[in-house]
């Protein structure tokens, strides 16, 4: 795993991402958040602030699910923490990118960042049509079957494995 890791980065040195990252190296953006020490772990608080929300709001929907939590119904359970969803990932976008251009090689010249994409990119796409599938037919009363509790828990793995190649950005070496 190491090995593929590894050929991944350097397979990544030889796109013309490595261009966009200098180009991002130098602009003054960059040059403004990289002489305040403050911006980039104020902005990483940011980021891990809207992770918590986005997180909180899946696990809240899936508790609702399990019959674990809340009185209301299905649609009104995902209807509120689907607003929090999706307002976190805008401020998971914005900080996001406010990091890239402060970091861009130790961002765009990783595996573990395109890995998390990846994931990332998945688990909206899969949040989109679950909540457009299963949630809009789920009447007051219904239970999820268990290709529902499966979807579920698929979801909260895969936000588990963004959380944690998110962290594994820092120790890659790139």
């Amino acid at each position: 795993m190491e090995q593929l890791l590894f050929d991944f980065t350097e397979w990544l040195r030889t796109t013309p991402l490595i261009d966009v990252t200098f180009w991002l190296n130098e602009t003054s953006l960059n040059a403004w958040m990289v002489t305040r020490f403050w911006s980039i772990p104020i902005i990483q608080c940011i980021h891990i602030a809207a992770i918590a929300a986005s997180f909180s709001s899946i696990l809240m929907i899936n508790a609702r699910m399990f019959g674990f939590a809340g009185s209301g119904t299905m649609l009104e359970t995902s209807r509120r923490y689907l607003k929090v969803l999706w307002w976190s990932l805008l401020v998971l976008v914005l900080s996001g990118s406010l990091m890239i251009v402060a970091e861009p090689i130790r961002e765009l010249i990783n595996p573990f960042f395109w890995i998390k994409m990846g994931l990332l990119l998945f688990a909206v796409l899969f949040t989109v049509a679950f909540s457009r599938g299963i949630l809009l037919r789920i009447g007051p009363n219904d239970e999820l079957g268990a290709g529902g509790k499966a979807s579920v828990l698929l979801l909260i793995v895969l936000w588990i494995l963004i959380m944690f190649c998110g962290r594994w950005i820092a120790y890659a070496p790139v």
